[in-house]
């Protein structure tokens, strides 16, 4: 799955080098009705400290993230039928010296009808500093080290009842 597409209205900048290095591991196959961990870092390359940072997302169909509603929203959806989800760290975790490199996992539940064994798609992420609050770089250019994608992929096997149950109902 490409980044393609509009993920969300940016405001106009000048070409510009990215202050972000952004890095997704490609996360352990899950089965189908239970959740997995993407695990990213963040790095600022730039010359200035950030006080925060956006990190926008678009997910395959069959999977959701699981975000902080405090920090995260979803936007919409992409050409293929997946989430678009945007997050907004104006705390701690989004305060970066220059070099310095954070990681962070972020959970998502893979849909219990979800095929068995296959790639659902590709998981893809775009990040960009802030400053109180705005982006201080264009967070729809989809082409550079502050974007990355990770192949989401399912194993054998699936959720059991009590789980699907569990799901269902918020437990």
């Amino acid at each position: 799955m490409a980044l393609g597409g509009t993920i969300l209205a940016s405001p106009a900048f000048a070409d510009e080098e990215h202050a972000f290095t952004l890095e997704i591991q490609e996360p352990d196959p899950v089965a189908p009705g239970t959740e997995g961990l993407i695990t990213y870092e963040l790095t600022n390359g730039g010359d200035e400290a950030t006080d925060g940072v956006l990190v926008n997302v678009s997910l395959p169909p069959d999977v959701v993230l699981n975000f902080d509603v405090t920090r995260c929203q979803k936007t919409g959806t992409n050409e293929e039928g997946g989430d678009l989800v945007s997050c907004n760290f104006s705390d701690e975790f989004g305060k970066f010296a220059p070099g310095e490199s954070k990681t962070s996992q972020a959970s998502y539940t893979v849909a219990a009808d979800a095929p068995e064994s296959t790639s659902l798609g590709e998981v893809g992420a775009l990040a960009v500093p802030l400053e109180k609050g705005e982006p201080t770089e264009d967070w729809s250019d989809l082409s550079g080290s502050h974007v990355d994608t990770a192949e989401i992929t399912t194993g054998a096997g699936s959720a059991g009842t009590w789980d699907q149950l569990r799901g269902f109902f918020g437990l």
